[in-house]
């Protein structure tokens, strides 16, 4: 199976059958040395009382939640030219940050349509709120790029890269102690310098993720 740049530069890899799998975060800040021999989740530093975050419109809970059956639909992955999704399965991995499953999706080699030349991964972590990309000292080079944003309503961080200009990453704030994660890069044969598609492609995938979640649940 061929996997694109994303694998090389969002994350460290390990192997299921011959594929490899993508860690969401690998190389943000507060990840672990892929020589440890296994990865724990960070702890937050707190701070205040203060919440750090806007509300809530709701307890999204998606402890149950897997990135690679229960996020998108086929006609979704086919409007997003995901053929790393609909045309062969996305690839299985786990959160170096905070341990939660993960899903690589991709636009590789559609055999119908052209390839946007693209990736994402999605991840679910329950081990932890999303205000520790705010408050984590080891996350702190992310943390001082972060905009906020807002995703179907629910609070977001929009978290480019502090050294990798072509990946971003969005932290939605869905329930107390988890978020939804999404990281976007450029596909393979694909360059950019700024990470503004990115961020973009990262925010419209959560989006449609979390309209997906909530009418379920």
């Amino acid at each position: 199976m061929r996997v694109s740049r994303f694998v090389a530069a969002v994350a460290m890899t390990t192997t299921v059958g011959a594929c490899a799998v993508s860690k969401v975060g690998g190389t943000f800040p507060g990840d672990t040395d892929p020589r440890a021999g296994g990865a724990t989740p960070t702890t937050a530093r707190p701070s205040s009382t203060a919440p750090l975050l806007p509300p809530r419109p709701r307890e999204l809970d998606i402890s149950d939640v897997n990135p690679c059956t229960d996020v998108l639909t086929r006609d979704q992955l086919h409007q997003l030219a995901y053929d790393l999704g609909y045309q062969r399965s996305p690839i299985a991995g786990k959160s170096d940050i905070s341990g939660g499953p993960t899903c690589t999706y991709g636009s590789m080699s559609p055999f119908d349509q052209p390839s946007r030349k693209i990736d994402s991964v999605i991840g679910v972590s329950t081990s932890e709120g999303a205000e520790a990309w705010l408050t984590d000292p080891s996350r702190k080079a992310a943390a001082d790029l972060h905009r906020m944003a807002t995703v179907a309503g629910f609070p977001a961080l929009v978290l480019p890269h502090p050294d990798i200009a072509d990946l971003c990453g969005v932290v939605v704030d869905v329930h107390a102690g988890q978020y939804l994660e999404i990281y976007s890069t450029p596909g393979a044969d694909a360059e950019d310098t700024t990470p503004d598609p990115y961020c973009s492609e990262a925010q419209r995938v959560s989006g449609i993720v979390l309209q997906n979640l909530m009418a379920r649940r």
